[in-house]
């Protein structure tokens, strides 16, 4: 099998639609060319030709009928690549496809469009991007080759592409997981898990619950507050202010748990060696 996708100047979505093809067909000749001729012996092509037609294989996103998704955001190369190829790369999960197409590939999609995702705040500073990122592998000066360097980027979106498969994966499972141990929990304003599973949504989604308790990577017991809906940063009930910033045995000596090792200025998450001493700080959370 023969891919094609055009030469010079490399972007985040040819990137990324060869790391999906070629990852789909491993055995296959990648080649970079504008020249008609080569492309129209290619088996495969993307973000170049001027035709969008699936049954052909051909996926341009640079004319009319390439479309845009419900949103607005028009397509790029690889986000038709992916409406056609993604779910058979996520081994046919729907939930996993769903969430990289809507963090990464509409991501992609937009900034190569040239549609604005994000507004500078006043700070001024705008945050880098994935496109970005990998722009910065195009040649800088006459020492370096754009195909060399275009294949560098694609074994990097490669690594990246099967991350964002297998965090979202993990992260679905985690959730699923975490719902039901929330199901035994006798108070629905708290739930203390055995082992951490990443939860962010999965406990903004339960309306009464108010705290989390769970082992900490660093080996302490943390008690951590769960965002309201819409939130990035918030909490539905924070930590009580007198423990804000609070550490060692200052903090336990306010809370009368030994074994209390800080809490965040923000009031959003305590911590304590051990389980019990955790449960404890959430019961005084809690009645506070």
């Amino acid at each position: 099998m023969k891919i094609a996708t055009h030469d010079g100047k490399f972007h985040a979505d040819d990137v990324f639609g060869v790391a999906l093809t070629r990852h789909l067909f491993p055995d296959a000749e990648v080649v970079r060319t504008r020249d008609p001729g080569v492309l129209a012996e290619a088996d495969l092509v993307l973000d170049v030709g001027g035709v969008y037609d699936v049954a052909a294989l051909r996926f341009d996103h640079h004319q009319l009928s390439s479309g845009a998704r419900p949103n607005g955001i028009l397509f790029s190369a690889f986000g038709l690549l992916w409406q056609h190829y993604g779910l058979e790369y996520c081994d046919g999960d729907k939930d996993v496809w769903t969430k990289i197409d809507a963090r990464l590939v509409s991501a992609i999609d937009a900034v190569d469009n040239g549609q604005s995702l994000a507004q500078t705040t006043d700070f001024r500073v705008a945050p880098i991007d994935i496109s970005q990122v990998l722009g910065l592998l195009n040649p800088i000066g006459d020492g370096e080759d754009f195909d060399e360097q275009f294949f560098h980027a694609v074994d990097l979106a490669t690594i990246l592409l099967a991350r964002y498969k297998a965090r979202y994966a993990a992260e679905i499972a985690a959730e699923k997981e975490f719902v039901r141990l929330y199901g035994e929990s006798p108070d629905k304003r708290s739930v203390v898990l055995d082992k951490f599973l990443p939860h962010g949504g999965a406990a903004t989604a339960q309306p009464e619950l108010l705290f989390t308790v769970f082992p900490g990577a660093t080996g302490n017991w943390n008690l951590q507050t769960v965002r309201p809906s819409g939130s990035e940063f918030g909490s539905r009930k924070l930590l009580p202010e007198a423990w804000r910033g609070r550490t060692g045995a200052e903090l336990a000596e306010l809370t009368g748990v030994a074994d209390a090792v800080f809490c965040h200025k923000g009031g959003f998450i305590a911590a304590a060696q051990s389980r019990e001493g955790a449960q404890e700080l959430l019961r005084q959370a809690l009645e506070a």
